[in-house]
């Protein structure tokens, strides 16, 4: 069953159209098998009980939890090539029956040679307009790879300069002068992901990136969610308020985004998650955590508590390379994804993933001040109750507001996320600014930014450009939401930002109201991952 499983991940077609050109493969992926020794032989044992046991009870077959882990993980193990393949509509599948043209903007294909030890991997576009090879890359190895797995040795992946895409750039410029709209569209996303690292280049954010989490609140256990998605192994976690069994019971039952569909259990006060083993600690103090010793390279410092340089360092004491703030920081640099994580140097100690507002309306001012020039611009938070406010009225020394009942009340409130973005981009500097508003409401939320452009436009300009972002560089991370949704709909969204078209105006040619939502814990928490995965990355090319 579970070599089905694997087989359905790879999702090689064995029907492939006669054509002149090498196979076309759709979201083919290779395959990665290997790292040192030691990891070998543990892929090797997996393997052997893929289809050996009842699927519900392999752990228990498992002494070595090294293996367990890497048995759970294994379909997200292994890619290392990213897919570029782009869903057709219904009218586009129709049109490539009626005329025998495909229409998939573009295709990948692959073709190995076993004398020369290379892989050819190409971009082929055809479309109405034209046919052609956008881009090519060659991979060459050094020893005889196996037809589809390849050892980790195989590839020079610290050279990562030595495999990128090709591009032929005068039938690009080409096909731009006769394309149509929805060819135009379709092409800037396949140059979007020509401009990108063509390999994920695993191990480092697989079985061997290890990560630890100070602090298992909301924020902290859909991290855990996202890493065991992604197939980060989470090694650690603490929180000195939250018993084991506590843990299990609040990651297994989510009143907001439902109940966790794996396994979870406790044992000799440990955490089990799909058979994985997480040590749980109850330390208030970070240095008598031991990461280092966990080897987590990276932790999450999602408690709430520590969220400066200083306050960090305890972390850094106890073992861990890198401490990721799950919160503004008053001194860390930092970094939201898509607007200028390319500016992590991989000397920074303690970053910052910023607040989830911020990731919500970075994105989009990026995208608006780029291609419109923001002069000014006012910015509304409608921000769901978080646990920091009350149920019922009662005493919130902090700010006072947040004492009146959150079910019952609107509250105004501040939000830094303006200021941020212009640290974020400096270019806005002085331009920014705006309040915030608790709202009865458990989860999702939203931001209203009306800015002052420096040109006029229309607003299907203004979409257009947020559309092309979305579908482009900052696909997952910007959606463009061309529909009359409410807030409930973005429920376990994982983008930052969600532009919704419908209840965005424009007053003026420079002068507009953008919206856009958010679930303020699964989004960002997804965004952690991510700046977790980008760090690692660069780390490892050091």
């Amino acid at each position: 069953m579970m070599l089905e499983k694997l087989k359905r991940r790879l999702d090689l077609s064995t029907i492939l159209p006669e054509s002149d050109k090498p196979p076309i493969l759709h979201d083919f992926k290779l395959i990665i098998g290997g790292g040192d020794a030691n990891e070998a032989l543990s892929i090797k044992y997996a393997f052997s009980f893929l289809n050996s046991t009842d699927e519900n009870n392999f752990i228990e077959y498992f002494q070595n939890k090294e293996i367990a882990y890497l048995y759970t993980q294994l379909m997200n193990r292994t890619v290392i090539l990213k897919s570029i393949f782009l869903c057709l509509s219904d009218e586009e599948l129709a049109h490539e029956q009626a005329t025998g043209i495909a229409v998939d903007f573009p295709s990948l294909w692959i073709k190995y040679c076993c004398l020369s030890k290379e892989v050819a991997i190409g971009i082929y576009w055809s479309s109405p307009s034209a046919r052609f090879d956008m881009a090519n890359m060659i991979i060459t190895q050094e020893n005889h790879p196996a037809a589809v797995f390849f050892h980790l040795g195989n590839l020079n992946l610290d050279s990562p300069t030595q495999y990128c895409w090709k591009q032929e750039e005068a039938k690009v410029k080409k096909l731009l002068q006769a394309a149509n709209n929805k060819e135009k569209i379709k092409l800037f996303q396949a140059l979007s992901f020509i401009d990108q690292d063509p390999l994920y280049s695993y191990p480092y954010h697989s079985i061997n990136l290890k990560i630890g989490i100070n602090g298992f609140g909301r924020v902290g256990r859909t991290v855990l969610l996202h890493a065991l998605q992604q197939g980060i192994h989470v090694v650690g976690i603490n929180d000195p308020f939250i018993s084991v069994d506590y843990m299990a019971y609040m990651f297994e039952y989510d009143s907001t985004h439902g109940s966790f569909k794996g396994r979870v259990s406790v044992k000799n006060e440990k955490l089990f998650v799909n058979g994985i083993e997480i040590d749980v600690f109850r330390k208030k103090d970070p240095p008598h955590v031991p990461w280092g010793q966990l080897g987590a390279v990276y932790v999450v410092e999602s408690s709430g508590v520590f969220t400066t340089i200083d306050q960090c360092q305890a972390h850094l004491n106890a073992g861990t390379k890198k401490v990721i703030i799950a919160a503004p920081s008053v001194d860390a640099p930092m970094f939201v994804m898509g607007v200028n994580e390319e500016k992590y140097t991989g000397q920074e100690t303690v970053v910052s993933n910023a607040s989830c507002t911020t990731n919500c309306l970075a994105p989009l001012v990026k995208v608006v001040h780029e291609t419109f020039g923001i002069i000014e611009g006012l910015v509304t938070k409608i921000h769901s109750y978080t646990d920091i406010q009350k149920a019922f009225d009662g005493q919130l020394n902090e700010v006072r507001r947040y004492g009146h009942g959150a079910a019952q009340n609107i509250i105004p409130s501040s939000t830094s996320a303006p200021k941020t973005v212009e640290k974020l981009i400096p270019d806005l500097n002085g331009k920014l600014t705006g309040i915030a508003f608790r709202v009865p409401t458990p989860n999702v939320s939203m931001i209203d930014l009306t800015v002052r452009l420096s040109k006029e436009v229309k607003y299907k300009e203004i979409c257009d450009a947020i559309e092309k972002a979305a579908i482009g560089p900052l696909k997952g991370i910007l959606a463009f939401i061309d529909d009359n949704n409410v807030s409930t709909d973005f429920i376990g969204n994982t983008h930052s930002s969600n532009f919704d078209a419908h209840a965005s105006i424009l007053l003026k040619s420079n002068f507009v109201k953008l919206v856009s939502w958010y679930d303020n814990v699964y989004g960002y928490s997804h965004r952690i991952v991510d700046l977790i995965r980008y760090m690692a990355k660069k780390d490892h090319k050091q």
